[in-house]
C-alpha cells in the first residue's frame, strides 16, 4: 500500500469514527430527552370544585407538609396520583418533596413513599370511574338488565353550569356523586378504566395511541355469564374489546353521529339485550371547538339530556351514566389531558336503581 493510500484509509477511518461517535452522542441525548418527558417535576392539587395549586414545584432541599401548602383547606383524606396512572388513598398527614425522579409524597414516618406523582386529589368521599365496571358486574351477577352511557368529555364543572342554567333538567334529577377519572384523562384511558375496573398502570391504556388492554373488559365477563351485550360507538373503534362495536356513519351530514347512535339505541332497547353500552361524543367535540361554557356546548348538552330522557322512557330499566374525563377552557376552545380538577372530576348518574 503506497503512502497516499495509507493517508486516505486513515482519513476514512477518522471520518467513520467521528460519524459513529456523533450518532452515539445523538442517541444518548435523545434517550435522555425521552426519559425527561416521562418525569413531571411539578404537581397539581385540586378537589371537586377547584384547583388549589397548578404546577406546584416543591424545593428539592426539604420536604413540606401538605397541610401547610393548602392551609386554608380542611381535609382528612387524599388520593395521590402517579404519572403511570396508579392512585393511592392516604390521609392528608403527608410530606411533599422533590428529587431527581420528580415529585414524591411521603407519610410522616417516611415508611411509605410514592414517587413520580402528578397530582393530589383532596376528598373524603373518593369515588372513581373504575366503579362502572363493578357496578355493571353487580347487575350481571343479579341477572338484571342495564344500559351504560359514556358522555365523552362531560366534566363536573360543566355539569354544574348546565344545571344552574337549566340545560339538563332530566339528568340532573339522577346525579349521585362525583367520580375521579384516571391519568392521563383522555378518552382511551378513561374508557378503558370504566370497562376494566383498573387504572392505566394495570390495564395498560395510558393515552390515545393505545387500543389493546392488558386485562379483560366487562364485555368478556358478560359473555362468560351468557349475557347478550351490545356496544354502540361512533365511526371509529376506540379500543379492541371482546365484542365488536357497532359503528355509525354521519348519515344526515350534520357533523355528528350521536343522533345515529341514539336511533340505534332505540332499536337495541326493543331487543333482548342484557347490557347496552353507548358512547356519545358530541359534548366533547363542542367543548374542544367552543369551550365548556359556550352556548353551543350547553345547548348540545340539553340535546343529549333529551336523548337520555327518551331512552329512559323506552328502556324502562336502570341506566348508569358518567364520563371518561372532563375538560378545561383554553383561549381557543377546550382541552384535557392534565391532572387538574376540570379534567379529572366527572359526574356520576344512576337512573332506576
Amino acid at each position: 500500500m503506497n503512502k497516499n493510500m495509507k493517508i486516505i484509509v486513515a482519513d476514512l477511518f477518522i471520518i467513520f469514527a467521528i460519524v459513529i461517535g456523533y450518532q452515539i452522542f445523538l442517541s444518548m441525548g435523545y434517550k435522555e430527552t425521552i426519559e425527561d418527558t416521562n418525569v413531571k417535576h411539578s404537581i397539581n392539587i385540586f378537589d371537586d370544585n377547584r384547583n388549589y395549586l397548578l404546577n406546584y414545584e416543591p424545593q428539592i432541599e426539604k420536604d413540606i407538609l401538605l397541610k401547610s401548602i393548602v392551609s386554608d383547606v380542611s381535609i382528612g383524606n387524599i388520593t395521590v396520583i402517579k404519572a403511570d396512572g396508579e392512585s393511592f388513598k392516604m390521609t392528608s398527614d403527608v410530606f411533599i418533596g422533590k428529587n431527581k425522579d420528580g415529585v414524591y409524597c411521603a407519610t410522616i414516618d417516611k415508611k411509605n413513599i410514592i414517587e413520580n406523582i402528578v397530582g393530589i386529589y383532596l376528598s373524603d368521599n373518593y369515588k372513581s370511574i373504575t366503579y362502572v365496571y363493578y357496578h355493571i358486574k353487580n347487575y350481571i351477577d343479579n341477572d338484571k338488565k342495564l344500559m351504560v352511557v359514556l358522555l365523552d368529555g362531560f366534566g363536573y364543572n360543566e355539569y354544574k353550569l348546565a344545571k344552574e342554567k337549566d340545560y339538563i333538567p332530566f339528568l340532573s334529577q339522577y346525579y349521585k356523586h362525583t367520580a375521579l377519572s384516571v391519568y392521563t384523562p383522555v378518552t382511551n384511558a378513561g374508557y378503558a378504566a370504566m370497562i376494566t375496573g383498573q387504572t392505566p398502570n394495570i390495564n395498560g391504556v395510558h393515552d390515545r395511541s393505545v387500543r389493546e388492554m392488558n386485562v379483560n373488559s366487562i364485555f368478556a365477563y358478560a359473555l362468560e355469564k351468557g349475557e347478550k351485550a351490545i356496544l354502540l360507538e361512533s365511526d371509529i373503534k376506540i379500543l379492541n374489546t371482546e365484542i365488536e362495536p357497532i359503528l355509525h356513519l354521519d348519515l344526515n351530514k350534520d357533523s355528528d353521529t350521536d343522533d345515529e347512535m341514539f336511533n340505534s339505541c332505540l332499536d337495541a332497547v326493543s331487543g333482548d339485550n342484557d347490557l347496552i353500552f353507548i358512547h356519545f361524543h358530541g359534548i366533547d367535540d363542542r367543548g374542544h371547538a367552543y369551550g365548556t361554557q359556550s352556548e353551543k356546548t350547553l345547548s348540545y348538552i340539553n340535546k343529549v339530556d333529551g336523548y337520555i330522557q327518551k331512552l329512559s322512557e323506552v328502556w324502562g330499566k336502570s341506566i348508569i351514566l358518567t364520563a371518561d374525563h372532563g375538560m378545561h377552557d383554553t383561549e381557543d376552545g377546550g382541552s384535557h389531558g392534565e391532572c387538574r380538577s376540570e379534567d379529572m372530576i366527572v359526574p356520576y348518574f344512576i337512573i332506576g336503581e
